[in-house]
């Protein structure tokens, strides 16, 4: 008799669950979109790529989300899409209790603006991605001369970086000047000269030696004493005067 109370309670157990999870199933397929919240993870530092951006690519992909039936949204094309774009790194796209979509993003970072002798200008980020510069003007370093995208990735990026990232450099730098692989040239907005960098390698070191140069030879001498200002030998700075008129 007990064994059969048992199972009369088991099965009345196991119907409860298959009724309650085919009513979960139910709601599911009748939930329907809210709306879209977008959420950019770098927005704090990184605001070209903006919601109404991100918007005007959601449109473009033709694909209808608020009010419409979850089960009909197709989640991963739209993430596919808007990882088309150059300027967005990574998407994830998830609903919330109250079925509103999210869309995270994660865009990329320029750190240089490439404008080579032969070829088209573009942005590039940390990692090595490139961007068209027809889209957003952006206020990142320039660099300009005889650049391949090899070159620019390999060695121009830590050394954009590093201007990025160094006061006063990020101000004072103008833009780097690349003349072939062992001979770079930096523009100043103080002072009419030209700073001769060398090869892109002991970057700190040599920057070093130029904010000492700065604040010990050129306050004294003048800022436009000197022609160019060389920092391509190890513990020094060689410095051309420049011709008298």
């Amino acid at each position: 008799m007990k064994i059969v109370i048992k199972i009369i309670l088991l099965t009345g157990v196991l119907a409860y669950f298959v009724f309650a999870i085919s009513s979960l199933s139910r709601d599911e397929d009748q939930r329907i979109c809210s709306g879209v919240e977008i959420l950019l993870k770098d927005s704090t530092n990184n605001d070209y790529v903006n919601t109404r951006f991100i918007k005007n690519l959601l449109e473009q992909a033709k694909t209808p989300i608020k009010g419409v039936a979850l089960k009909n949204i197709n989640i991963k094309n739209i993430e596919d899409h808007l990882k088309k774009s150059p300027y967005i790194d990574s998407v994830i796209c998830y609903y919330t209790p109250d079925n509103l979509m999210c869309i995270r993003i994660s865009t990329r970072m320029p750190v240089i603006h490439v404008m080579p002798e032969n070829g088209e200008s573009y942005y590039m980020d940390i990692n090595g991605n490139t961007m068209p510069t027809n889209v957003f003007l952006l206020d990142v370093c320039l660099a300009t001369g005889n650049i391949s995208k090899k070159y620019a990735k390999e060695k121009l990026l830590d050394l954009a970086t590093f201007i990025n990232n160094q006061a006063p450099w990020d101000k004072e730098i103008q833009q780097i000047h690349v003349r072939n692989e062992k001979h770079i040239e930096l523009i100043t907005l103080t002072g009419d000269h030209t700073i001769i960098l060398g090869e892109p390698i002991d970057i700190a070191d040599k920057m070093e030696r130029l904010s000492v140069f700065y604040k010990e030879g050129l306050d004294k001498a003048g800022w436009n004493k000197y022609r160019t200002i060389n920092l391509n030998y190890a513990d020094q700075v060689v410095c051309t005067k420049r011709n008298k008129k």
